[in-house]
């Protein structure tokens, strides 16, 4: 998984050890939590709140496949942030003085966060080496044949490089896709900035 030191936004040298969920790396959990711990070290993990089963991968690594965590550039020592799917953005644990407040908790997207212009069963194609995170997702795409979402590079593919994913998963997959897959246009691509850490539209040729 290749890090993208061009547009580096974390604090954290890209080439740092980070511990992640084992069910996040094997694509099986969204990542919606992240955490550090009083050594500054980085924990990535899927819905609730129990430490889990991880793994070692370095920090470059981990933004290159799952590029929202870029956003989290003041992520203290000792801090926590949480995924919210209904915001669309991070939203970090706190210490609550009041006893009222509603503390953000990492779930799973659901019925109640879903948009309504989207069909989550609704199949499309995902470049598999994207999907993999060995390639970074930079494009997504209107194509005759429904959408698509491809890493770096033309938009020409083979059949034999796609996967069929639905749109659930990919979400699942990609948080920071759903806004664009939302605003998809006819005839349009919509390519990753990570510098600006934001989607833009352009008209595919």
């Amino acid at each position: 998984m290749p890090a993208m030191n061009t547009d580096w936004k974390l604090k954290t040298p890209p080439e740092t050890e980070v511990r992640v969920d084992e069910d996040v790396l094997s694509l099986r959990a969204p990542l919606v939590r992240v955490h550090r711990d009083d050594e500054g070290t980085w924990s990535f993990d899927g819905p609730g709140a129990d430490r889990k089963p991880a793994k070692t991968t370095l920090l470059g690594a981990v933004v290159g496949a799952w590029p929202h965590v870029a956003a989290l550039s003041n992520l203290d020592t000792g801090g926590t942030a949480v995924w919210l799917w209904k915001q669309h953005g991070w939203s970090g644990e706190f210490e609550c003085t009041c006893g009222n407040c509603e503390q953000p908790v990492a779930t799973d997207i659901d019925r109640s966060s879903w948009p309504e212009d989207l069909q989550p069963h609704h199949v499309v194609s995902v470049e598999k080496a994207a999907l993999s995170g060995e390639v970074p997702l930079t494009d997504i795409i209107d194509t005759p044949g429904g959408t698509a979402l491809l890493g770096p590079g033309d938009h020409r593919r083979t059949a034999d490089l796609m996967t069929p994913v639905a749109l659930a998963n990919v979400v699942r997959r990609w948080p920071h896709t759903m806004q664009a897959l939302r605003s998809l246009q006819k005839g349009r691509g919509m390519r990753w900035n990570p510098e600006n850490l934001n989607w833009h539209e352009y008209v595919i040729a």
